[in-house]
């Protein structure tokens, strides 16, 4: 799993993630007030959009599917305080 940016400012982020791996895949958040948010399942290149309200922080995103996780996917982001702007971020799931 890999993201575009390992930071993002707080805010509404939207996050797009791109299954480029031949088996399912998903994507969950969880983090400084976000218990967890996740995605549906996104088939092999598939593309799935989600939106979370982000606060500073750091935060985990992982596959939860299956033992997606303990295999590697898994990463962090670290969201700094707010700036004008709103925030995007791309996730690309590449795992089997």
């Amino acid at each position: 799993m890999a993201l575009s940016q390992a930071r993002v400012a707080a805010g509404t982020v939207t996050f797009v993630v791109d299954n480029a791996g031949t088996l399912a895949h998903a994507l969950a958040v969880s983090g400084s007030g976000v218990s967890e948010s996740h995605t549906a399942t996104i088939p092999p290149g598939g593309t799935a959009r989600l939106t979370v309200n982000l606060q500073p922080g750091s935060y985990e995103l992982w596959c939860p599917i299956d033992k997606h996780k303990k295999l590697g996917m898994d990463t962090h982001l670290q969201v700094d305080p707010a700036s004008p702007a709103p925030g995007s971020a791309a996730a690309s799931a590449t795992g089997q």
